[in-house]
């Protein structure tokens, strides 16, 4: 069943410089504590450290509609090219970014 709630999601995939990680996700999680349920239309995220490449970051952002999470990603957004900007001391290469229509979501 399609969540009433949770349309769109976008996946941000971000590859590190060595020993960056840790810092990293420690950055996002912050980042994302700081905007808890402040950004219109963002229901969730989901940080994810890849198991085998210890490089390798993605996150997940959970949407309402995807003029919202449209919005959110704008290049003129000042709250999220700040965040990118403090966080590119650790990048390797620029985060990529792709968007998904959620066509099934459950959570056990």
């Amino acid at each position: 069943m399609k969540s009433p709630y949770l349309k769109y999601a976008k996946l941000n995939i971000v590859h590190l410089k060595k020993g960056k990680r840790i810092q990293n996700t420690d950055n996002l999680k912050e980042f994302f504590e700081g905007i808890n349920k402040k950004i219109k239309g963002m229901r969730g995220f989901i940080i994810m450290d890849n198991l085998e490449n210890m490089q390798e970051t993605m996150v997940i952002t959970l949407w309402e509609t995807k003029e919202d999470m449209d919005e959110y990603y704008r290049a003129d957004n000042k709250l999220l090219s700040d965040f990118v900007l403090k966080s590119e001391a650790n990048f390797e290469s620029s985060p990529v970014r792709k968007d998904y229509e959620i066509s099934d979501l459950k959570i056990y």
